[in-house]
Protein backbone atom coordinates (compact mmCIF):
# COMPACT_ATOMS: atom_id res chain seq x y z
CA UNK A 1 0.00 0.00 0.00
CA UNK A 2 2.85 2.36 0.83
CA UNK A 3 6.57 2.25 1.51
CA UNK A 4 8.90 4.17 3.79
CA UNK A 5 12.53 5.07 3.24
CA UNK A 6 15.12 4.00 5.87
CA UNK A 7 14.98 7.18 7.96
CA UNK A 8 11.18 7.02 8.12
CA UNK A 9 11.45 3.37 9.18
CA UNK A 10 13.88 4.43 11.91
CA UNK A 11 11.26 6.88 13.18
CA UNK A 12 8.55 4.19 13.19
CA UNK A 13 10.87 1.87 15.13
CA UNK A 14 11.54 4.65 17.64
CA UNK A 15 7.80 5.07 18.16
CA UNK A 16 7.63 1.48 19.40
CA UNK A 17 9.54 2.46 22.55
CA UNK A 18 9.00 6.23 22.86
CA UNK A 19 5.76 8.19 23.23
CA UNK A 20 6.75 11.71 22.09
CA UNK A 21 8.81 11.64 18.91
CA UNK A 22 9.85 14.51 16.67
CA UNK A 23 10.89 13.70 13.12
CA UNK A 24 12.71 15.89 10.61
CA UNK A 25 14.56 19.04 11.55
CA UNK A 26 15.17 20.02 7.92
CA UNK A 27 13.35 20.22 4.60
CA UNK A 28 12.77 17.29 2.28
CA UNK A 29 12.75 14.40 4.75
CA UNK A 30 9.26 13.16 3.85
CA UNK A 31 7.74 14.46 7.08
CA UNK A 32 4.12 15.10 6.06
CA UNK A 33 3.94 11.81 4.18
CA UNK A 34 5.15 9.88 7.21
CA UNK A 35 2.59 11.52 9.51
CA UNK A 36 -0.53 10.61 7.54
CA UNK A 37 0.54 7.07 6.69
CA UNK A 38 1.72 6.39 10.24
CA UNK A 39 -1.71 7.35 11.54
CA UNK A 40 -3.36 5.00 9.02
CA UNK A 41 -0.99 2.28 10.22
CA UNK A 42 -1.96 2.97 13.85
CA UNK A 43 -5.67 2.64 13.04
CA UNK A 44 -5.16 -0.66 11.20
CA UNK A 45 -3.02 -2.09 14.01
CA UNK A 46 -5.60 -1.13 16.64
CA UNK A 47 -8.32 -2.82 14.57
CA UNK A 48 -6.25 -6.01 14.53
CA UNK A 49 -6.18 -5.80 18.33
CA UNK A 50 -9.97 -5.66 18.43
CA UNK A 51 -10.49 -1.91 18.82
CA UNK A 52 -13.17 -0.75 16.39
CA UNK A 53 -13.43 2.79 15.05
CA UNK A 54 -10.28 4.10 16.81
CA UNK A 55 -9.83 7.87 16.60
CA UNK A 56 -6.52 9.54 15.79
CA UNK A 57 -5.69 13.22 15.22
CA UNK A 58 -3.81 14.94 12.39
CA UNK A 59 -3.28 18.69 12.82
CA UNK A 60 -1.63 21.68 11.14
CA UNK A 61 -1.24 25.32 12.15
CA UNK A 62 -4.16 26.55 9.99
CA UNK A 63 -6.83 25.19 7.70
CA UNK A 64 -5.19 26.42 4.44
CA UNK A 65 -1.97 24.64 5.45
CA UNK A 66 -3.92 21.52 6.44
CA UNK A 67 -5.75 21.51 3.11
CA UNK A 68 -2.58 22.01 1.07
CA UNK A 69 -0.16 19.79 2.94
CA UNK A 70 -2.41 16.95 4.05
CA UNK A 71 -5.98 16.80 2.75
CA UNK A 72 -5.02 17.25 -0.91
CA UNK A 73 -2.32 14.57 -0.56
CA UNK A 74 -4.66 12.14 1.21
CA UNK A 75 -7.16 12.46 -1.64
CA UNK A 76 -4.42 11.56 -4.13
CA UNK A 77 -2.46 8.91 -2.25
CA UNK A 78 -5.05 6.90 -0.37
CA UNK A 79 -7.19 4.51 -2.43
CA UNK A 80 -10.97 4.71 -2.15
CA UNK A 81 -11.18 1.03 -1.22
CA UNK A 82 -9.29 1.93 1.97
CA UNK A 83 -11.27 5.00 2.99
CA UNK A 84 -12.17 8.58 2.10
CA UNK A 85 -12.18 12.13 3.39
CA UNK A 86 -15.63 13.19 4.46
CA UNK A 87 -17.43 15.43 6.91
CA UNK A 88 -19.72 13.88 9.50
CA UNK A 89 -21.81 15.40 12.27
CA UNK A 90 -20.00 13.46 14.99
CA UNK A 91 -16.39 13.78 13.83
CA UNK A 92 -16.30 16.79 11.53
CA UNK A 93 -13.78 16.63 8.70
CA UNK A 94 -11.91 13.31 8.76
CA UNK A 95 -10.38 10.52 6.77
CA UNK A 96 -12.52 7.47 7.59
CA UNK A 97 -11.47 3.89 6.94
CA UNK A 98 -13.95 1.44 5.43
CA UNK A 99 -15.76 -0.78 7.93
CA UNK A 100 -13.88 -3.87 6.73
CA UNK A 101 -10.67 -2.13 7.93
CA UNK A 102 -12.13 -1.17 11.30
CA UNK A 103 -13.81 2.14 10.50
CA UNK A 104 -10.98 4.13 12.10
CA UNK A 105 -11.28 7.91 12.04
CA UNK A 106 -8.39 10.29 11.38
CA UNK A 107 -9.79 13.68 12.35
CA UNK A 108 -8.29 16.55 10.35
CA UNK A 109 -7.91 19.74 12.35
CA UNK A 110 -6.32 23.16 12.29
CA UNK A 111 -4.67 24.41 15.49
CA UNK A 112 -5.80 28.04 15.59
CA UNK A 113 -7.79 27.28 18.78
CA UNK A 114 -6.85 23.90 20.28
CA UNK A 115 -9.14 24.50 23.26
CA UNK A 116 -11.95 23.47 20.90
CA UNK A 117 -10.71 19.90 21.29
CA UNK A 118 -10.66 19.77 25.09
CA UNK A 119 -12.26 16.56 26.29
CA UNK A 120 -11.65 14.64 23.06
CA UNK A 121 -9.73 11.35 23.18
CA UNK A 122 -7.23 10.09 20.61
CA UNK A 123 -5.15 6.93 20.39
CA UNK A 124 -2.43 8.81 18.48
CA UNK A 125 -1.73 12.43 17.56
CA UNK A 126 0.30 13.70 14.61
CA UNK A 127 1.23 17.38 14.26
CA UNK A 128 2.75 18.73 11.07
CA UNK A 129 5.42 21.42 11.70
CA UNK A 130 4.94 21.86 15.41
CA UNK A 131 7.34 24.81 15.42
CA UNK A 132 4.48 26.88 13.98
CA UNK A 133 2.53 26.75 17.27
CA UNK A 134 3.27 27.64 20.89
CA UNK A 135 3.83 25.20 23.74
CA UNK A 136 0.30 25.70 25.08
CA UNK A 137 -1.00 23.85 22.01
CA UNK A 138 1.28 20.90 22.77
CA UNK A 139 0.17 20.84 26.41
CA UNK A 140 -3.52 20.90 25.49
CA UNK A 141 -3.11 18.11 22.96
CA UNK A 142 -1.17 15.99 25.44
CA UNK A 143 -4.30 16.08 27.58
CA UNK A 144 -6.21 14.46 24.70
CA UNK A 145 -3.74 11.62 24.31
CA UNK A 146 -5.78 8.78 25.78
CA UNK A 147 -8.15 6.16 24.37
CA UNK A 148 -10.17 3.24 25.80
CA UNK A 149 -8.29 -0.02 25.40
CA UNK A 150 -5.04 1.62 24.25
CA UNK A 151 -2.26 1.17 26.80
CA UNK A 152 0.40 3.26 25.05
CA UNK A 153 -0.81 6.31 23.15
CA UNK A 154 1.68 8.01 20.83
CA UNK A 155 2.54 11.56 19.74
CA UNK A 156 4.50 12.18 16.53
CA UNK A 157 5.35 15.65 15.28
CA UNK A 158 7.50 17.12 12.54
CA UNK A 159 9.48 20.35 12.57
CA UNK A 160 11.90 22.61 10.76
CA UNK A 161 14.16 25.17 12.47
CA UNK A 162 12.42 28.55 12.83
CA UNK A 163 8.86 29.58 13.58
CA UNK A 164 7.37 31.02 16.75
CA UNK A 165 7.70 27.67 18.51
CA UNK A 166 11.40 27.25 17.68
CA UNK A 167 12.55 28.01 21.22
CA UNK A 168 10.36 25.56 23.13
CA UNK A 169 10.62 22.82 20.47
CA UNK A 170 14.42 23.01 20.47
CA UNK A 171 14.44 23.02 24.26
CA UNK A 172 12.51 19.73 24.50
CA UNK A 173 13.65 17.63 21.57
CA UNK A 174 17.10 19.02 20.72
CA UNK A 175 18.52 20.28 24.03
CA UNK A 176 16.47 17.88 26.19
CA UNK A 177 15.93 20.63 28.75
CA UNK A 178 12.63 19.67 30.35
CA UNK A 179 10.44 21.82 32.63
CA UNK A 180 9.44 20.33 35.97
CA UNK A 181 6.06 19.11 34.73
CA UNK A 182 7.70 17.02 31.97
CA UNK A 183 10.67 15.58 33.85
CA UNK A 184 8.75 12.38 34.62
CA UNK A 185 8.29 11.85 30.85
CA UNK A 186 11.85 12.80 29.90
CA UNK A 187 12.82 9.30 28.76
CA UNK A 188 9.76 9.16 26.47
CA UNK A 189 10.99 11.99 24.20
CA UNK A 190 13.11 11.26 21.12
CA UNK A 191 14.28 13.14 18.03
CA UNK A 192 14.91 11.40 14.72
CA UNK A 193 16.72 13.77 12.38
CA UNK A 194 15.94 13.50 8.68
CA UNK A 195 17.89 15.51 6.12
CA UNK A 196 17.08 15.94 2.42
CA UNK A 197 19.70 13.34 1.47
CA UNK A 198 17.78 10.76 3.53
CA UNK A 199 14.83 10.96 1.13
CA UNK A 200 15.57 8.85 -1.93
CA UNK A 201 12.45 10.08 -3.72
CA UNK A 202 13.33 13.77 -3.41
CA UNK A 203 13.26 15.60 -6.73
CA UNK A 204 16.89 16.40 -7.76
CA UNK A 205 15.82 19.91 -8.72
CA UNK A 206 14.49 20.54 -5.19
CA UNK A 207 17.78 19.28 -3.80
CA UNK A 208 19.68 21.75 -5.98
CA UNK A 209 17.32 24.57 -4.98
CA UNK A 210 18.06 23.96 -1.29
CA UNK A 211 21.79 24.18 -1.98
CA UNK A 212 21.44 27.62 -3.56
CA UNK A 213 19.44 29.24 -0.74
CA UNK A 214 20.90 32.14 1.31
CA UNK A 215 23.18 30.94 4.09
CA UNK A 216 20.69 31.00 6.99
CA UNK A 217 17.94 29.25 5.08
CA UNK A 218 20.42 26.74 3.69
CA UNK A 219 21.82 25.93 7.13
CA UNK A 220 18.33 25.48 8.57
CA UNK A 221 16.53 23.70 5.75
CA UNK A 222 19.37 21.71 4.19
CA UNK A 223 21.68 21.05 7.14
CA UNK A 224 19.13 21.05 9.98
CA UNK A 225 20.98 23.75 11.96
CA UNK A 226 18.79 24.86 14.91
CA UNK A 227 21.07 27.76 15.86
CA UNK A 228 20.66 29.82 12.69
CA UNK A 229 17.37 30.18 10.85
CA UNK A 230 15.39 32.61 8.75
CA UNK A 231 13.10 34.99 10.59
CA UNK A 232 15.24 35.47 13.70
CA UNK A 233 14.35 38.74 15.40
CA UNK A 234 17.96 39.37 16.48
CA UNK A 235 20.22 37.51 14.03
CA UNK A 236 23.24 39.54 15.13
CA UNK A 237 23.06 38.38 18.74
CA UNK A 238 25.99 36.08 19.43
CA UNK A 239 28.97 35.26 21.62
CA UNK A 240 30.23 38.85 21.62
CA UNK A 241 27.09 39.84 23.49
CA UNK A 242 27.56 37.29 26.28
CA UNK A 243 29.83 38.03 29.26
CA UNK A 244 31.37 34.98 30.88
CA UNK A 245 32.96 34.56 34.28
CA UNK A 246 33.01 36.95 37.21
CA UNK A 247 31.31 40.31 36.70
CA UNK A 248 32.16 43.33 38.84
CA UNK A 249 29.88 46.37 38.48
CA UNK A 250 31.45 49.69 39.59
CA UNK A 251 29.42 51.56 42.24
CA UNK A 252 28.93 54.63 40.04
CA UNK A 253 27.03 52.71 37.34
CA UNK A 254 23.29 53.33 37.03
CA UNK A 255 21.17 50.28 37.87
CA UNK A 256 17.77 49.70 36.29
CA UNK A 257 15.13 47.00 36.63
CA UNK A 258 12.53 46.16 33.97
CA UNK A 259 9.43 44.19 34.97
CA UNK A 260 6.93 42.35 32.77
CA UNK A 261 3.70 41.58 34.60
CA UNK A 262 2.17 38.10 34.72
CA UNK A 263 0.52 35.43 36.85
CA UNK A 264 -0.57 32.33 34.89
CA UNK A 265 1.98 33.37 32.32
CA UNK A 266 5.13 34.16 34.28
CA UNK A 267 6.20 37.57 35.39
CA UNK A 268 9.71 38.42 34.28
CA UNK A 269 12.29 40.93 35.47
CA UNK A 270 15.79 41.87 34.34
CA UNK A 271 18.48 43.93 36.09
CA UNK A 272 20.66 46.23 33.99
CA UNK A 273 23.75 48.24 34.84
CA UNK A 274 24.69 51.17 32.62
CA UNK A 275 28.24 52.40 32.18
CA UNK A 276 27.90 56.22 32.33
CA UNK A 277 31.16 56.73 30.44
CA UNK A 278 30.37 54.83 27.23
CA UNK A 279 26.60 54.17 27.51
CA UNK A 280 26.87 50.37 27.54
CA UNK A 281 24.11 48.33 29.21
CA UNK A 282 24.88 45.03 30.89
CA UNK A 283 22.11 42.65 31.94
CA UNK A 284 23.41 40.93 35.06
CA UNK A 285 20.37 39.32 36.68
CA UNK A 286 16.99 37.89 35.66
CA UNK A 287 13.95 36.18 37.14
CA UNK A 288 10.94 34.48 35.55
CA UNK A 289 8.33 32.79 37.74
CA UNK A 290 4.64 31.98 37.31
CA UNK A 291 1.78 32.00 39.81
CA UNK A 292 3.07 34.56 42.27
CA UNK A 293 0.73 37.25 43.57
CA UNK A 294 1.60 40.94 43.13
CA UNK A 295 2.90 41.15 46.69
CA UNK A 296 4.93 37.96 46.33
CA UNK A 297 6.52 39.27 43.13
CA UNK A 298 7.45 42.56 44.81
CA UNK A 299 8.93 40.83 47.87
CA UNK A 300 10.85 38.44 45.62
CA UNK A 301 12.36 41.36 43.72
CA UNK A 302 13.40 42.97 47.00
CA UNK A 303 14.95 39.77 48.33
CA UNK A 304 17.14 39.03 45.33
CA UNK A 305 18.21 42.65 44.94
CA UNK A 306 19.69 42.55 48.46
CA UNK A 307 21.52 45.78 49.35
CA UNK A 308 21.91 47.12 45.82
CA UNK A 309 21.06 50.70 45.04
CA UNK A 310 18.49 50.59 42.25
CA UNK A 311 17.97 53.93 40.50
CA UNK A 312 14.75 53.15 38.64
CA UNK A 313 12.34 50.27 38.15
CA UNK A 314 10.26 50.34 34.98
CA UNK A 315 7.00 48.40 35.03
CA UNK A 316 4.75 47.03 32.31
CA UNK A 317 2.08 49.77 31.76
CA UNK A 318 -0.62 47.15 32.30
CA UNK A 319 0.47 47.07 35.95
CA UNK A 320 -1.46 50.34 36.42
CA UNK A 321 -4.77 48.82 35.28
CA UNK A 322 -7.25 48.93 38.14
CA UNK A 323 -8.83 45.81 39.58
CA UNK A 324 -11.15 45.04 42.46
CA UNK A 325 -9.72 43.67 45.70
CA UNK A 326 -11.90 42.43 48.59
CA UNK A 327 -9.75 44.22 51.20
CA UNK A 328 -8.37 47.21 49.29
CA UNK A 329 -11.24 48.03 46.92
CA UNK A 330 -9.98 49.35 43.59
CA UNK A 331 -6.26 48.81 43.30
CA UNK A 332 -3.57 47.94 40.74
CA UNK A 333 -0.49 45.77 40.52
CA UNK A 334 1.63 48.93 40.69
CA UNK A 335 -0.18 49.92 43.91
CA UNK A 336 0.43 46.48 45.39
CA UNK A 337 4.12 46.70 44.53
CA UNK A 338 4.24 50.12 46.17
CA UNK A 339 2.69 48.70 49.34
CA UNK A 340 5.74 46.42 49.54
CA UNK A 341 8.13 49.34 49.07
CA UNK A 342 8.82 48.57 45.41
CA UNK A 343 7.90 51.79 43.60
CA UNK A 344 7.58 51.70 39.84
CA UNK A 345 7.87 54.05 36.89
CA UNK A 346 5.53 53.41 33.98
CA UNK A 347 7.56 51.97 31.10
CA UNK A 348 7.46 52.92 27.45
CA UNK A 349 5.47 50.17 25.71
CA UNK A 350 6.05 51.18 22.09
CA UNK A 351 6.98 47.78 20.72
CA UNK A 352 8.59 48.97 17.49
CA UNK A 353 10.82 51.58 19.09
CA UNK A 354 11.65 49.09 21.87
CA UNK A 355 12.94 46.57 19.36
CA UNK A 356 14.85 49.26 17.49
CA UNK A 357 16.60 50.29 20.72
CA UNK A 358 17.76 46.73 21.24
CA UNK A 359 18.83 46.44 17.58
CA UNK A 360 20.87 49.61 17.94
CA UNK A 361 22.43 48.61 21.26
CA UNK A 362 23.47 45.23 19.89
CA UNK A 363 25.79 47.13 17.54
CA UNK A 364 29.32 48.05 18.60
CA UNK A 365 30.14 51.27 20.45
CA UNK A 366 33.34 53.23 19.63
CA UNK A 367 35.36 50.82 21.81
CA UNK A 368 34.37 47.99 19.40
CA UNK A 369 32.21 46.18 21.97
CA UNK A 370 28.40 45.88 21.78
CA UNK A 371 26.23 48.47 23.49
CA UNK A 372 24.21 45.70 25.12
CA UNK A 373 25.70 42.64 26.76
CA UNK A 374 24.19 39.86 28.88
CA UNK A 375 25.92 37.88 31.62
CA UNK A 376 26.00 34.13 30.99
CA UNK A 377 23.91 33.51 34.13
CA UNK A 378 20.88 35.11 32.41
CA UNK A 379 20.13 32.01 30.38
CA UNK A 380 16.47 32.79 29.85
CA UNK A 381 17.07 36.17 28.21
CA UNK A 382 19.95 34.76 26.14
CA UNK A 383 17.63 32.06 24.78
CA UNK A 384 14.92 34.58 23.95
CA UNK A 385 17.29 36.92 22.12
CA UNK A 386 18.67 33.95 20.17
CA UNK A 387 15.39 32.34 19.18
CA UNK A 388 12.63 34.95 19.08
CA UNK A 389 11.20 35.29 15.58
CA UNK A 390 9.68 38.21 13.72
CA UNK A 391 5.94 38.59 13.29
CA UNK A 392 5.08 37.54 9.74
CA UNK A 393 2.50 40.34 9.45
CA UNK A 394 4.31 43.05 11.47
CA UNK A 395 7.83 42.44 10.31
CA UNK A 396 9.36 45.21 12.46
CA UNK A 397 8.18 43.51 15.65
CA UNK A 398 8.70 40.11 17.23
CA UNK A 399 5.87 37.59 17.18
CA UNK A 400 4.07 38.11 20.50
CA UNK A 401 2.80 34.52 20.58
CA UNK A 402 6.11 33.28 22.02
CA UNK A 403 7.93 33.04 25.33
CA UNK A 404 9.03 36.68 25.34
CA UNK A 405 8.57 37.79 28.97
CA UNK A 406 12.23 38.59 29.63
CA UNK A 407 12.51 40.32 26.26
CA UNK A 408 9.55 42.52 27.23
CA UNK A 409 11.18 43.23 30.60
CA UNK A 410 14.32 44.29 28.71
CA UNK A 411 12.31 46.63 26.49
CA UNK A 412 10.81 48.23 29.59
CA UNK A 413 14.21 48.57 31.26
CA UNK A 414 15.41 50.51 28.20
CA UNK A 415 12.49 52.99 28.33
CA UNK A 416 14.76 56.01 28.70
CA UNK A 417 17.42 54.81 26.26
CA UNK A 418 17.54 57.30 23.39
CA UNK A 419 21.16 57.30 22.33
CA UNK A 420 24.58 56.13 23.28
CA UNK A 421 24.93 58.69 26.07
CA UNK A 422 21.30 59.22 27.11
CA UNK A 423 20.47 60.52 30.57
CA UNK A 424 18.74 57.78 32.56
CA UNK A 425 18.39 60.21 35.47
CA UNK A 426 15.40 61.76 33.69
CA UNK A 427 13.31 59.09 35.42
CA UNK A 428 14.51 60.29 38.83
CA UNK A 429 12.99 63.72 38.25
CA UNK A 430 9.44 62.34 38.30
CA UNK A 431 6.98 62.43 41.18
CA UNK A 432 7.91 60.70 44.48
CA UNK A 433 5.42 57.88 43.84
CA UNK A 434 7.19 57.13 40.55
CA UNK A 435 10.67 57.24 42.03
CA UNK A 436 12.62 54.25 43.12
CA UNK A 437 14.27 54.14 46.50
CA UNK A 438 17.36 52.25 47.56
CA UNK A 439 16.54 48.77 48.79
Amino acid sequence: MTSFHPKQKECLKTLRSKRFVMYGGARGGGKSYLLRWWLVQVMLELFKKGIKKPHVFLGCESYPVLADRQISKINIEMPRWLGEVKKTQSDGLAFVLRDEFGGGVMVLRNLDDPSKYLGAEYAAIGIDQIEKVNKEVFDILRGNLRYPGVTSTKFLCTANPGGKGHQWVKKLWIDRDFPDELKALEDQFAFVQALPQDNESLDPQYWEDLKTLPEKLRKAWLEGDWEVFSGQAFPGFGDDHIIKGNLVIPPNWIKIVGIDSGYTKPFGAVWLARDPDVGRYIVYKEVKIARLSDSQQARYIQEITALEKIHVRYGDPSMWNTKSDAKKGLTSTADNFGDEGVYLTRADNNRISGKRKIDRLLMNLPDFKPGLQVHESCKGLIAELKYLVLDEKKVEDVDTDQDDHLYDALRYALSSARGKFQDDNVALRRSPWERITTI
